[in-house]
């Protein structure tokens, strides 16, 4: 697998590889800087310096994913020649790192492309370019490149396969494995009883500025003389993080949000059993509406009742029932949804309850089996060597 992020903190590479690893196979991941970390769970680690860039600069950030690729590229080829990999598994974003595999598929082995984030959709939504554009049509090229370069490709729920679909990328030679959460670690749990007066939202992962979290915080304003314990909880990172934490300052809310260390994935769901209520705020645009987000698929899992934008993909697999929507961008309507469920803790319990439904119908061991499906689709059901690579 190939991609440019950090093995410890990236739960899809490690859930997958580790799933390998588990019933046999053999993993190495290529990856950014993981300390002193060697080996994961019997995942082997090779890494780079850390060169994880977050920023607006387009060729600075092109520059950082050209050195990972040449590294990735030869680490990769130099392994397999040293003991010949089955499968070279590349994981967006970039897409072209795929071809960090071209020599192991020169001496026989299978690429497999999971495709995380639509590269044109991101491109237009951080950069404000139109779709007719060259630069867009240019990246919608190497998407398509990539994907008939491998040998097989995922997506990740079913809007961004239509999206992929969309672009001229042919639907047979997609899977679709969801990125759930490790059932291992996010289940269902007991949480903290709530503490009247109090009420504590909760955001993490990451923070570009289509996260929303301007929008939580002007809706915090909102409400704060009705809830005067309301508390914002935000424990991740990002290019956007001082942007927000100036916000705060200006807003006068330094007092009501705590910003948070990012900590493992293991560590996460003890945070949510602490809190009221998880907020998925992201703002609308060309990319954010073929997204589900991971974190409110580990919300659902382990019972924490989630307050949402209304986005396509997310409509797509949560219904009303299950999750409490707002409009996107709108802090008016936000600050209505968090009063109607600080009020309401039967709702709260409600939408925690029935958003169980989604784990039911979708989980690891589920989706784990799809994807071992596609792996031994490729291998004829042998036991394999994968290469993972990374970002970080």
């Amino acid at each position: 697998m190939v991609v440019f992020n950090n093995y410890v903190m990236d739960p899809r590479v490690r859930r997958e590889a580790e799933a390998l690893v588990e019933r046999g196979d053999t993993v190495d991941c290529v990856c950014l800087n993981q300390g002193d970390v060697r080996e994961l769970n019997g995942v082997r680690l090779f890494y780079l310096q850390d060169l994880k860039y977050r920023g607006n600069s387009q060729l600075f950030l092109l520059f950082k994913y050209i050195q990972f690729f040449c590294y990735a590229f030869f680490k990769i080829s130099i392994e397999h020649l040293r003991n010949p990999y089955d499968i070279v598994q590349a994981h967006t974003m970039p897409d072209f790192l795929i071809f960090a595999g071209l020599i192991p598929k020169l001496l026989g082995a299978k690429l497999v492309l999971d495709l995380h984030d639509l590269m044109p959709e991101l491109y237009a939504a951080k950069w404000g370019s139109d779709r007719r554009t060259w630069m867009i049509a240019f990246i919608t090229w190497i998407e398509r490149c990539s994907v008939a370069f491998a040998d097989r490709t995922i997506a990740v729920s079913k809007p961004h396969l239509d999206a992929l679909v969309s672009h001229g990328n042919p639907r047979e030679k997609f899977s679709i494995v969801l990125n759930v959460p490790d059932h291992r670690i996010f289940s269902k749990r007991e949480r903290r009883k709530p503490t009247p007066g109090n009420f504590t939202l909760f955001y993490h992962g990451t923070i570009p500025k289509r996260a929303g979290l301007d929008v939580v915080l002007r809706a915090i304003v909102r409400v704060r003389e009705e809830i005067p314990g309301i508390r914002l909880q935000i424990r991740g990172h990002g290019e956007s993080v001082e942007e927000f934490r100036a916000l705060t300052v200006d807003l006068g809310l330094s007092e009501i949000v705590e910003w948070l260390p990012v900590v493992p994935i293991e560590h996460l769901p003890s945070s949510f059993a602490k809190v009221d209520l998880g907020v998925v705020p992201y703002t609308a645009d060309a990319f954010t509406r073929y997204v589900l987000p991971t974190k409110l698929l580990e919300y659902a899992a382990t019972g924490l009742p989630a307050l949402v934008s209304r986005l396509p993909a997310v409509e797509a697999y949560f219904d009303s029932n299950m999750v409490a929507y707002f409009e996107s961008g709108n802090d008016l309507d936000l600050a209505e949804q968090i009063l109607t469920l600080y009020r309401n803790p039967e709702r709260r319990e409600q939408l925690a309850s029935r958003a169980l439904r989604f784990t039911e119908t979708y989980n690891w061991p589920q989706q784990r089996q799809v994807y071992f499906g596609l792996i031994d689709s490729l291998t004829d059901g042998r036991r394999v060597l994968v290469k993972v690579n990374s970002k970080g």
